[in-house]
């Protein structure tokens, strides 16, 4: 459950970027793309510049289903996935909703989100956190999309630990070090390079 947990944690930051692909499409693991992992080599880093809010979860929560949500090509909410609340994990939300009143949240195992944002949240109550971990992120270009097999020159299917479908990502978007793709709104809206 650990590694599906850091999974839920690590799709936050990937904004808007799609899971659903297509059945026929096979994921391509960029880790094993020996021309793209050369690009990590000069790769820019960058920290998230977008608050994150943290909480505990409620006693009562404990033992519960917790959907993650995020926003569907059209922008409206869609389930990502499902997973059970314990103890042993911090509810992280992006600040602004998905849609109306649905927000992105996620689960993080404590331990990874004090390497992440520094200290664990104190109470069941929202409080916000700024990133301290940073990441190392090339940028998708055409060359890129060929190298992951894209069909169409502007999207290719990466494979993620968390769905078996694979992540889509997109041209002017961002393969991170961390194995997951940022899209290009979500780059500019909430990440800064670090110099």
């Amino acid at each position: 459950m650990k590694n599906a947990l850091l999974a839920i944690a690590v799709s936050s930051f990937m904004g808007l970027s799609s899971f659903g692909v297509s059945a026929d499409t096979v994921p391509v693991a960029f880790q094993d793309v020996p021309e793209v992992m050369a690009e990590f080599d000069s790769a820019k880093e960058f920290r998230k510049k977008a608050l994150t809010y943290g909480r505990l979860p409620h006693h009562s929560e404990i033992g519960r289903a917790f959907p993650t949500y995020v926003a569907d090509e059209a922008g409206k909410p869609v389930l990502e996935t499902e997973n059970e609340l314990s103890d042993a994990v911090v509810i992280a939300r992006n600040p602004d909703p998905v849609s109306g009143a649905v927000f992105n949240e996620w689960l993080v195992p404590k331990d990874k989100w004090e390497t992440t944002y520094g200290k664990l949240p104190e109470f069941t109550e929202f409080e916000p956190f700024k990133r301290i971990k940073t990441i190392r992120a090339i940028p998708i270009t055409e060359e890129v999309l060929t190298m992951l097999g894209s069909e169409n020159g502007d999207t290719a299917v990466i494979a993620v630990e968390w769905n078996d479908k694979g992540m889509t990502v997109y041209k002017g978007g961002y393969l991170a070090d961390g194995g997951y793709g940022i899209a290009p709104e979500e780059m500019a809206k909430t990440y800064e390079e670090v110099e």
